[in-house]
């Protein structure tokens, strides 16, 4: 029940607030912040409420064990878009030491009540509950050290006039990031059900373990410097100190991620069998496939935000689409012509790759393109004064 709870809280969770948190990168004026969090909390409610309906429509459909989703998906569906609000709120106020006590706290409170809850034998249900209340937790926690009475007000103050503007203004986000979010956990998430549709389920789960090893750095290392890249673009710069900031993080990732986990991969097969055994031989074989696209997605991911940074986000629905295809196309077209697992795991890594790839140069184009040109420099005032 909790593996089918979380699933689909982590996909619904994702669009629960339509996408607009992300609208508050590059949000100057706290006057504009409120109205952001105020349209997003209006977002948040009218996506419960339509999770809700849903369900209670559907309820006569969904085995008697899992009835009580139909209302906790809703409640952990909004929690999951508030606690991504909060955290968009902290990378663009710079608050990146809140961020990171936040990113701690939610995984390690959930384990600490679920274990709790499982030595009382309250029952599987109450993962679902931990989960919910880690959230509130999280919420909390994140909100008094976040926000201020003063921010708590002018949220409640902003004109309704003003946040249905800001809705329309900022249409991009539900149009194209909300098909690209979806696209995104696809590619995440599917690859391993398909496998172990076309395989068995033993492959799904070496696919499952390998890429879970191989993305850890990523996870790590490379998320976090795109928090800090987040929050020095919201202090604002020009060209040359967000272009300058990119390659530095770039170089980071090179050397912290991308190394390694093209090292671990190509000597996974020689130390797994003695660590774990000849069983394990095949996770470490499809580490070693996987291991060049995680090394071309830990740099692709200290750039993951610059579409939205810049308003571009047509650009990541495009890369989005075209990564979908260079994954799913090789895991189709290997279950079609009867190839073996291994071969089609890496064809999928490859596409994968490629499509890590294109989303770095996106990123970097746009950046280069985009972004506003530095004044400190005469040729950049020239290219202000124009602009205006």
């Amino acid at each position: 029940m909790f593996t089918i709870y979380l699933s689909t809280v982590n996909i619904l969770g994702a669009v629960a607030a339509l996408r607009f948190e992300a609208s508050l990168y590059g949000v100057k004026s706290n006057a504009q912040a409120y109205v952001t969090v105020k349209l997003i909390l209006l977002a948040v409610s009218a996506t419960g409420v339509i999770a809700l309906t849903a369900g209670m429509v559907l309820s006569s459909t969904v085995p008697v064990r899992a009835v009580d989703l139909v209302w906790l998906v809703p409640i952990g569906m909004a929690g999951a878009g508030l606690v991504e609000t909060m955290n968009c709120w902290s990378l663009r106020a710079g608050l990146l030491r809140d961020f990171a006590l936040g990113r701690l706290i939610l995984p390690a409170t959930m384990a600490l009540l679920q274990l709790m809850f499982g030595i009382v034998h309250l029952g599987g249900e109450a993962m679902v509950h931990a989960h919910i209340l880690s959230q509130f937790i999280f919420i909390g926690f994140l909100g008094v050290r976040i926000f201020s009475w003063e921010d708590v007000c002018g949220v409640a103050r902003a004109p309704w006039q003003t946040v249905f503007e800001k809705a329309r203004r900022e249409y991009k986000f539900p149009l194209f990031d909300i098909p690209a979010t979806v696209a995104s956990f696809a590619i995440n998430n599917l690859p391993a059900i398909l496998v172990g549709s076309m395989f068995g389920t033993a492959y799904a789960g070496y696919l499952g373990v390998a890429s879970r090893l191989v993305t850890g750095p990523v996870t790590l290392i490379a998320t976090p410097l795109s928090n800090v890249f987040v929050a020095e673009a919201n202090k604002g710069g020009g060209r040359g100190h967000l272009l300058g900031l990119a390659r530095g993080l770039l170089i980071l990732a090179g050397g912290l991620t991308s190394l390694p986990i093209l090292a671990l991969g190509l000597a996974a097969p020689q130390l797994v069998v003695p660590l774990l055994g000849r069983p394990w031989l095949p996770a470490a074989e499809i580490m070693t496939a996987l291991a060049f696209m995680g090394a071309v997605q830990a740099l692709s991911t200290p750039l993951q935000d610059v579409p939205a940074l810049l308003r571009r986000q047509e650009v990541r629905l495009v890369v989005d689409a075209v990564r979908t295809v260079l994954v799913f196309g090789p895991l189709l077209a290997g279950a079609r012509a009867g190839w073996e697992p291994l071969t089609v795991i890496y064809l999928m890594a490859a596409g994968g790759a490629g499509g890590f790839f294109i989303k770095t140069a996106a990123s970097l184009y746009l950046l280069k393109r985009s972004v506003q040109p530095d004044e400190s420099s005469p040729r950049g005032r020239c290219i202000a004064l124009e602009e205006r």
